[in-house]
Formats: C-alpha cells, sequence, structure tokens
C-alpha cells in the first residue's frame, strides 16, 4: 500500500494499521504478524506509514471538528462568550 492511498480506508481501519505496523517497528511478536524477521528497511517503511497514518487521522479529527463547530448543530453553551 502506498501513502497516497490512505484516504481510501475508514478511521478504525487506519488504527488496526497503525498498531500493526507499530508492532513491527518495535519488535512485538504478536499472532497477526508473520513470523519472520523484519529488516531495517521494512521498519523504516513502516515507521514513515504510521507518521502518515497520524497525520491524515488527525487531519479528519480537526475537519470533523470543524464542521461540528460551523456546520449548525446546536452547543449547550453559548459560545459568544468564550
Amino acid at each position: 500500500m502506498r501513502s497516497d492511498e490512505l484516504y481510501k480506508f475508514s478511521d478504525g481501519t487506519l488504527t488496526r494499521l497503525h498498531s500493526s505496523l507499530d508492532d513491527i517497528t518495535k519488535n512485538i511478536q504478536m499472532e497477526y504478524l508473520p513470523k519472520r524477521r523484519w529488516s531495517s528497511l521494512e521498519k523504516k517503511r513502516a515507521h514513515i506509514m504510521i507518521k502518515a497514518i497520524d497525520k491524515l487521522l488527525k487531519e479528519r479529527r480537526m475537519m470533523r471538528s470543524l464542521e461540528k463547530f460551523v456546520g449548525g448543530r446546536h452547543y449547550r453553551t453559548d459560545l459568544r462568550l468564550l
């Protein structure tokens, strides 16, 4: 998978992918990972993908928050007081 194709996936899928890539970079033996040694190049690629996933998830959270703020949803407090 390439980092420019991450937008196709949901937040849950990206979170699970993030945790499995994090396990690869930390050399954690998990049942869902293949039982093999990961090369340093694969670990570097996994680390780069983790950064891209974090960036995308943060951007999505910010957009959701902005849409909630601007989209006319009613808050329980008066925002003019902030």
